[in-house]
C-alpha cells in the first residue's frame, strides 16, 4: 500500500503543478483573485506531495519529525486557502466562516506541533474536523447561493465537489470519533480521505477549464468568421469605406472607393493624406478640428456632406458618417468614414428645386389664391416672418424698438402691428415724420408752446408727446432729427420730462417710443452725426425688415394683392399675368421696395384692357436694369427635359421612358421636344422618325 499511495502522491502533484502553474499564469494576466487562489491550492499541494517523506504522510505519530511538521504546513495552507476559492468562484458574499476555517487551521498547527503523546488520539484531529465542517458548510451555501443569483451552470461543478467533499468528510469524522481505531491498525491515517479530495478538486477545475479554453477556441474562430464577413462586406460594399489614422493618413479604403475616386488599387491611396488630398482646405480644417474634439469630449460626429476631388478632377459630393475607433484604453486610434455619392441626388434636388420655383412663378399665371394679410403685411418669406415674429413678441412690453430698412420696406406697416398688440393699443397712437418737419418747427411740434412764447403763439398748444401720454408715439425717419434736438429727445426717453417753448413748468408723461430709420445709425454715430447716448436707448429691441430683393419669393402674393386691391378700386377683372411679364417682375431687384411695386402694379391695372395685367410701359422703362442671363422658364424645361432623356437613354415610350418619369403623353413630349429644338446627337438634321422607331442594339 505505500507504493500505491506514494504513486498517487506523485500523480496528484503532477496534477497540482500544471493546474496551479495555469491559473496563476491567467491569474496574473487577468488579475483575477479566482485564479489567483486556485493556483496558490494547486502550489501549495505540489510542495506537500514532494516534502519527503513522498507522497501522502503514512506514518503519523507524534512526537512529529520536522519533515511532518514542515510537510503540513502545505496541507494545512491548501485548506486555509479552499474557502477563499469557493468565495470567489461563487461570488457567496458572507465572509465569516472564511476567516473561522484559517483560524481553525492555524489552532490545529500550533496544538498538532505541541503533541506528544503518541498512545492518545491527537486532539487537533478532533479540531481539524470543525474546520472541515465549516468547510462543507461553506460550500453548501456558495452553490446555494449560486443557484438562487442564477449561475446555475456555474454552480454544478462547484455542487459535485462539495458531494464528493461531503461524503470524504463523513468517513474522515468515523475515523477520528470511533472508540476503537481501524485506523492506526490499518496503517490509515488523519488526512487520507480529505487528500483524495484534493486530486479529486484539482482534476475538476482542470476539466472546468479545459472546457473554458476550448469555448474561449470556439469564440475565436466565430469570430475570424465574422471578422471575414465584415472585411468581405467593406471591400464589397457600393459605398465608400475609408480609414484614416489621427494625422488623417489612409490605412485602408474599399474598392468602391478606390474605382470611384480614379485610382486602380488600393495600395495607391495608402498613406495618402485624406484631408489634405481629396478635400478643401476648409473642409479639411473642419474635419481635423472635429476629430481633435472627438479625442477629448468623445462627442458623437454628426453626418455632413462634403465635395471631394478625384482623381482626373471630377467634383463628387459624399454624405458621410464618421465613427471613431478607440484603442483598449478609450483613446481615439483611427477614424471610419463611410460616405454616400449623392453627386446626382444633389444635382437633382437643384434642379428640382430650380423647376419647383419656376413652376411656383408661373403658376400665378392660372390662379390668384387670396394671400393673407397681418396688419397690412403681406409675405411668407423667411426674413418677413422672423421680423413680424419679432414685432409680435416685443409688443406686449413698453420697451423701445427700432425699425430698421430701406425707404418703402414697410416700417410703417410694422409700428402698426406693434401698436395693435400692444397693451395700449386703445391709447393715443401718434405719428410723427421727423424728415417732413422743418428744423425750426420740429420742437414746437414734438414738445408745444405756452402762449406768448414767440409773436405767433396767440394761445398754448400741446405738443406731440403731451397728445401722446398714456400711448405710444411713432418717430419716422428718426435718424434726420437735428443734433441740438437728440439731447431733448433723450432726455423724454430716459425721464419722460420736458417743457414747451417758453414755459417754467415741466411736463411729465408716460410714452412709448417706436422708431423707424433708412439710415445706418450705427455708422452716423461713428461720423458724428447722431449722438451714441441717444442711439442705445433706442436701440432696445432692434427689428430690421427685409428689402424686397431678398424675399423675391414674396413677389407673387405681394402682386396678387396689389392686383385684387387696384382691381376694386378702378373697377376691372384682371385675372393673369402674361409669363414674360412675371418673369420681368420677378428679376428686378425692386430699389423702392413695396412702395415701388405697388406704384407699378396700380398704374399698370390703370392701363391694362382685358382680362391680363399690361406692364409693357414699365418693362420699357426698366429692360436695362434687368440682370443678363437670367434663365427663361423655356431654357429650364429643356435642360430638364434633356436630363431625364440621357437618363432613360432617349427612350420615350414604355415603362421607365422619359414620357413616364415626366408624367406626360408620349405624342406630348415629342411636341415638347420639337419646340424646344431638342434632337437626339448623331441623328441627321433631316431625321423625322420617333425616337422609339429608331434601331438600336441596347436598350434606351
Amino acid at each position: 500500500m505505500e507504493v500505491f499511495y506514494t504513486s498517487l502522491g506523485l500523480v496528484s502533484a503532477g496534477v497540482s503543478l500544471a493546474m496551479g502553474s495555469i491559473y496563476l499564469f491567467l491569474a496574473i494576466k487577468k488579475r483575477e483573485s479566482t485564479y489567483l487562489y486556485f493556483g496558490l491550492m494547486g502550489l501549495t499541494l505540489v510542495f506537500f506531495f514532494l516534502t519527503p517523506p513522498l507522497g501522502f504522510i503514512q506514518h503519523d505519530v507524534p512526537p512529529y519529525p520536522a519533515s511532518i511538521l514542515i510537510k503540513r504546513v502545505f496541507i494545512f495552507t491548501y485548506y486555509a486557502l479552499t474557502p477563499w476559492f469557493i468565495l470567489g468562484y461563487s461570488g457567496y458574499p458572507k465572509k465569516g466562516l472564511a476567516y473561522a476555517i484559517g483560524l481553525t487551521s492555524l489552532a490545529c498547527y500550533v496544538v498538532m506541533y505541541f503533541t506528544r503523546d503518541p498512545t492518545a488520539k491527537p486532539t487537533w484531529a478532533i479540531i481539524s474536523l470543525f474546520g472541515f465542517g465549516c468547510t462543507l458548510l461553506l460550500g453548501i451555501l456558495a452553490v446555494r447561493w449560486q443557484f438562487i443569483s442564477g449561475q446555475k451552470k456555474r454552480a454544478y461543478p462547484l455542487a459535485s465537489i462539495m458531494t464528493v467533499y461531503g461524503v470524504l468528510f463523513l468517513l474522515t469524522a468515523v475515523n477520528q470519533l470511533t472508540p476503537s481505531d481501524p485506523a492506526v491498525t490499518s496503517n490509515m491515517r488523519l488526512f487520507f480521505p480529505m487528500h483524495f479530495h484534493a486530486l479529486l478538486f484539482m482534476l475538476v477545475m482542470g476539466q472546468r477549464l479545459a472546457s473554458g479554453l476550448l469555448e474561449k477556441h470556439s469564440l475565436e474562430q466565430s469570430l475570424q468568421r465574422n471578422e471575414g464577413k465584415w472585411y468581405s462586406f467593406m471591400r464589397h460594399a457600393t459605398f465608400m469605406i475609408v480609414e484614416q489614422d489621427r494625422d488623417g493618413r489612409i490605412t485602408f479604403a474599399n474598392d468602391y472607393c478606390v474605382n470611384l475616386l480614379g485610382y486602380s488599387s488600393a495600395s495607391d491611396l495608402l498613406k495618402l493624406n485624406w484631408f489634405d488630398k481629396f478635400l478643401s482646405p476648409a473642409d479639411g480644417n473642419y474635419l481635423r478640428n472635429l476629430l481633435q474634439e472627438a479625442r477629448h469630449s468623445k462627442i458623437i460626429l454628426p453626418v455632413i456632406k462634403t465635395p471631394i476631388h478625384a482623381k482626373g478632377g471630377q467634383e463628387l459630393v459624399i454624405a458621410w458618417s464618421n465613427f471613431p475607433i478607440n484603442d483598449t484604453e478609450g483613446a481615439v486610434q483611427t477614424l471610419m468614414s463611410i460616405g454616400r455619392d449623392v453627386t446626382e441626388e444633389e444635382k437633382a434636388n437643384a434642379l428640382v428645386e430650380k423647376l419647383k420655383n419656376e413652376l411656383f412663378k408661373e403658376q400665378i399665371m392660372l390662379s390668384r389664391p387670396a394671400p393673407t394679410e397681418n396688419h397690412g403685411i403681406v409675405g411668407e418669406s423667411r426674413g418677413l416672418s422672423y421680423a413680424i415674429q419679432k414685432a409680435q413678441q416685443v409688443a406686449t412690453t413698453l420697451a423701445p424698438v427700432l425699425l430698421e430698412g430701406e425707404t418703402g420696406v414697410g416700417k410703417e406697416l410694422f409700428a402698426n402691428l406693434i401698436q395693435e398688440n400692444s397693451s395700449r393699443s386703445d391709447k393715443p397712437f401718434v405719428k410723427v415724420n421727423c424728415s417732413a418737419l422743418p428744423k425750426e418747427l420740429i420742437e414746437d411740434e414734438l414738445f408745444g408752446h405756452e402762449k406768448g412764447a414767440f409773436t405767433s403763439a396767440g394761445q398754448s398748444r400741446k405738443g406731440r408727446f403731451e397728445l401722446a401720454d398714456g400711448g405710444t408715439i411713432f418717430l419716422d425717419e428718426i435718424g434726420e432729427l437735428p443734433h441740438d434736438m437728440q439731447p431733448k429727445l433723450l432726455r423724454v426717453l430716459q425721464n419722460g420730462e420736458f417743457e414747451r417753448i417758453g414755459a417754467q413748468k415741466t411736463i411729465k408723461v408716460d410714452v412709448r417710443i417706436l422708431a423707424a430709420t433708412n439710415r445706418n445709425l450705427s455708422a452716423e454715430v461713428q461720423q458724428g452725426n447722431f449722438r451714441s447716448d441717444l442711439y442705445y436707448r433706442l436701440n432696445v429691441f432692434p427689428i430690421t425688415i427685409p428689402p424686397l430683393r431678398n424675399r423675391k419669393e414674396d413677389l407673387p402674393l405681394l402682386i396678387t394683392h396689389f392686383m385684387s386691391q387696384n382691381c376694386k378700386t378702378y373697377h376691372r377683372e384682371l385675372e393673369q399675368i402674361s409669363r414674360a411679364n412675371l418673369e420681368h417682375l420677378l428679376n428686378y431687384d425692386w430699389p423702392g421696395n413695396i412702395r415701388e411695386l405697388k406704384n407699378v402694379i396700380e398704374r399698370s391695372v390703370i392701363v391694362s384692357e382685358g382680362k391680363t395685367l399690361q406692364l409693357d410701359w414699365w418693362m420699357e422703362e426698366t429692360a436695362s436694369k434687368i440682370p443678363a442671363g437670367s434663365h427663361t422658364l423655356d431654357h429650364v424645361e429643356k435642360d430638364h427635359i434633356l436630363s431625364v432623356l440621357e437618363r432613360c437613354h432617349w427612350k420615350i415610350n414604355g415603362e421607365n421612358g422619359a414620357a413616364e418619369i415626366l408624367a406626360m403623353h408620349p405624342n406630348t413630349l415629342r411636341s415638347k421636344m420639337k419646340k424646344l429644338d431638342i434632337k437626339r446627337p448623331g441623328l441627321p438634321e433631316d431625321f423625322e422618325s420617333s425616337l422609339d422607331d429608331f434601331p438600336h442594339h441596347g436598350p434606351l
